[in-house]
């Protein structure tokens, strides 16, 4: 099938750019294209974009003054403090943000996460009591609370305080809570409302550490990154800073649980940079296997030890968890593509997965979306009740969707994208039927073309170096800041190589004006079968294998030139 390439607008008339790039030798038309597929349309913004660490923004949130002040009461009085968080990368870095405060103003600290398979998400009476029963006074959120409004009246019954750190929507409905530190609840309009859950709860720390005059460690904002990058969230405003000083820190992290983490990570290739896309595809992975098996316990113990010995063993057995889950994955994947088959007619599709683990399901929801470009419900019975995940594209608000029908839910959350329910075993079918002839999807397209959106186009002559470095300055990616999509016109392979133990992938040197560039395209190898001229679509890629530099296209596609 032949994907829709879409090349962004250009500049118009006149836009220029000087930031002294002739040093760096990057064609003006080039950076410029760049930074007008950015939104950035004058030399303000774009000095603002590249200097994020000149442009700090501080966000002030309704309750934090009260959040900062119950705190401080709890250390003078010592108090007993719980910490409930999710049991995913953003809320595990974010609970580990709050016990690693706690801890170091000598505070006691006393940390839940649910287990996913007999928990599922948020706080409940279960843990409310388990809090009681060890005099816990005071409880804070972590990356969810904002729809517990019985949960939190019940803490309230029985004396106990509670201070919400979140990022969910919720249906306009406030808990009663003592303070409630969320960006969608503020009044002030200032306030972004893109924070990770672990965005939101470095800004608790930040903001208590200033209370009490003193710099913040920098592992607190590598924490932040951490979450805020496994969180898909948006990287502009406060967001793209707390990623770039974070991988600064993470760089240079003196936490043995993350330095042992990523040295399985790296799989023994200590010069793999540590950005956002290591993080994304080999760190986070890592951290969210225990959970997605049962119990995400051995990776917030991973955060928050500071015993070299406890961080080895640890990393070492969450690395072999996460060979677990990428064989139940590989196992769900081969079940699930016979189903997608057979509702190819469908807007929206529903799998069954009940022999696999909880945490399988939204990996699997995702990747059916992108395999698709269609929303996904993949779900498993669980007695007389299903769980469900559920993965969107950008055609379909999945929580607004989904929303219209939390009447009928057990449990409900989740995001524009990314959602999940519990609903009564008897009333699934009903409601996928009308959830799929809901007015919604109008808005979603049968058009299964996936689209690809193109940055520039390029000569073969523009891959210098200095085009790698050029793009370096953009980064952290991420959402709202991809990395740079390039196209380029009529060129002939001079070799094609296919490699992998399946041969789906293709390795392709190309050859003009003396230079050799090499690409490495993934499941592309039926695109190609013999050297012809092409067109290709790509990202630039700085592999670096014991201290050689090596510059790579990342083809994204490929197609047989007009």
């Amino acid at each position: 099938m032949k994907n829709e390439w879409l090349l962004k607008s250009y500049p118009k008339e006149g836009f220029f750019v000087n930031l002294n790039l002739n040093k760096l030798n990057i064609p003006y038309h080039i950076a410029s294209k760049i930074f007008w597929s950015r939104d950035l349309r004058n030399q303000e913004d774009i000095q603002k974009f590249l200097n994020i660490n000149e442009n700090k923004i501080y966000s002030k949130f309704n309750h934090m003054n009260l959040a900062i002040e119950r705190i401080n009461k709890a250390l003078e009085n010592n108090e007993k403090i719980g910490v409930f968080g999710d049991f995913d990368v953003d809320g595990l870095s974010g609970t580990a943000i709050i016990i690693r405060l706690i801890e170091n103003f000598s505070g006691k600290i006393y940390p839940l996460i649910p287990k996913r398979e007999q928990d599922g998400h948020g706080l409940t009476a279960k843990f409310i009591d388990a809090y009681k029963d060890i005099g816990v006074k005071l409880i804070i959120t972590v990356d969810t609370g904002s729809t517990s409004l019985e949960e939190i009246e019940y803490a309230n019954l029985l004396g106990i305080d509670t201070i919400i750190t979140d990022h969910h929507l919720n249906d306009g409905k406030q808990p009663n809570a003592y303070a409630i530190i969320n960006p969608h609840g503020s009044s002030n309009e200032k306030i972004q409302n893109d924070y990770s859950g672990s965005g939101v709860a470095y800004k608790l720390a930040e903001e208590f550490y200033k209370y009490q005059n003193i710099e913040i460690p920098d592992y607190f904002t590598s924490l932040a990154a951490l979450g805020t990058i496994s969180d898909q969230v948006s990287l502009k405003s406060e967001n793209r800073r707390i990623v770039s000083e974070g991988l600064k820190a993470l760089g240079k992290t003196n936490l043995p649980g993350l330095r042992e983490l990523f040295i399985v990570s790296r799989q023994n290739n200590n010069s793999v940079k540590i950005n956002t896309e290591f993080i994304s595809y080999y760190v986070a992975p890592r951290l969210n296997a225990p959970g997605r098996l049962g119990d995400s316990e051995p990776s917030l113990q991973l955060l928050v030890t500071n015993d070299e010995t406890e961080a080895k063993l640890l990393a070492n057995r969450i690395n072999f968890q996460n060979e677990e889950r990428k064989n139940y994955s590989a196992q769900a994947w081969d079940l699930a593509l016979p189903i997608i088959e057979k509702q190819k007619n469908d807007l929206i599709l529903a799998v069954d997965l009940s022999d696999f683990p909880l945490g399988i399901l939204g990996p699997i929801a995702g990747k059916i979306c992108e395999f698709t470009s269609k929303p996904a419900i993949v779900y498993k019975i669980d007695s007389d009740f299903i769980k469900a995940s559920c993965r969107s594209n950008e055609n379909y608000d999945l929580f607004t969707g989904l929303s219209l029908f939390s009447k009928i839910f057990e449990r409900f959350g989740g995001h524009k994208r990314a959602a999940g329910f519990t609903i009564k075993k008897h009333l699934f079918d009903d409601f996928i039927s009308k959830l799929k002839n809901n007015a919604f999807l109008s808005k979603l397209s049968s058009h299964e073309n996936k689209k690809i959106e193109i940055d520039a186009q390029i000569d073969i002559e523009d891959l210098t170096p200095s085009l790698w470095k050029f793009t370096d300055l953009l980064e952290p990616f991420g959402v709202d800041n991809n990395e740079p999509v390039f196209l380029i016109k009529n060129l002939l392979p001079n070799e094609i190589i296919k490699v992998g133990k399946k041969k789906n992938h293709i390795k392709i040197n190309f050859y003009r004006s003396g230079k050799k560039i090499e690409a490495i395209g993934f499941n592309l190898a039926e695109k190609i079968s013999k050297i012809e001229q092409v067109d290709i679509v790509f990202t630039l890629k700085t592999n670096i294998w014991r201290e050689k530099v090596n510059y790579q296209l990342n083809l994204i596609d490929i197609e047989k030139s007009e």
